[in-house]
């Protein structure tokens, strides 16, 4: 009795193995080829309609998730569109991929003593996560001069480093000058001159705490999704936060804000 007992435990333990291993699909080989290169983490594994095309949510070593498709030996990633057309990857993107937690980075920012800050105190508040070399940000810096001397917003630049191997160093002087936002003026006033003579130079090396809020920025810009600078987080006139990348267009931007018609 004992040894058909011991046979039937057995065999149920093999049959377990069995399910779990059908019920755990082995990674593309092409995945698995690119993430031993990139370094990438796969989040989670799902179906697709597409015979033999599997999907991952992968994120990236700097915070950041996509969606990748495996076929086998291949990989690909984009629009998988249905043949109604329909784009699949912006479903998936939507049903795998948590929301940017706009609120909660907007909180942690409003405690940062690192950031560079200009314009009316009571005026609606605006991140503007920028790297120095930037001249996108360069570009919004400009056109919202009017509304930083007029007090109408509120610019908290939130400086990075990652365009050319100075960015780290401006962004470390703008923020440990004693007067950031005259600091960065000068900067953005003599924009591809600085360390010539002209502006500000680089600050090097770069002291532990202000390399440690820059990385914390980088983290930042991460966690809200930015792929690029500038980015921009903001409450909108009924509350919202709000997050975009890019220069945007002025005037809808000051709708959003409230602060034009």
């Amino acid at each position: 009795m004992a040894v058909l007992c011991r046979k039937l435990s057995i065999a149920l333990f093999l049959s377990l193995v069995a399910v779990l291993a059908s019920a755990s699909p082995t990674m593309d080989p092409g995945i698995k080829a690119l993430q031993e290169k990139v370094g990438f983490t796969v989040i989670e594994r799902f179906s697709t309609p597409a015979e033999g095309v599997t999907g991952y949510v992968v994120k990236t070593g700097d915070g950041k998730a996509g969606i990748v498709y495996g076929l086998g030996d291949y990989t690909f990633s984009g629009a998988l569109l249905g043949s109604d057309g329909n784009d699949l990857t912006r479903e998936y993107t939507a049903r795998y991929i948590p929301k940017p937690t706009y609120a909660s980075v907007a909180e942690q920012l409003s405690r940062d003593t690192h950031l560079v800050s200009e314009g009316g105190k009571e005026a609606p508040e605006v991140y503007v996560f920028a790297d120095p070399n930037c001249i996108f940000c360069h570009k919004f810096w400009q056109q919202t001069r009017s509304w930083v001397s007029e007090g109408k917003v509120r610019l908290h630049w939130v400086m990075v480093g990652f365009l050319k191997p100075s960015s780290l160093g401006f962004s470390a002087a703008i923020m440990n000058a004693e007067d950031p936002a005259g600091a960065l003026q000068a900067f953005e006033e003599n924009f591809g001159n600085n360390g010539n003579g002209r502006g500000i130079s680089e600050l090097t090396p770069i002291p532990a705490n202000l390399e440690a809020s820059l990385e914390q920025h980088r983290q930042w810009m991460a966690e809200l999704g930015f792929s690029g600078t500038p980015g921009l987080l903001f409450r909108d006139s009924s509350g919202q936060w709000r997050g975009q990348t890019g220069v945007p267009e002025q005037e809808a931007l000051g709708r959003m804000l409230g602060i034009t018609e």
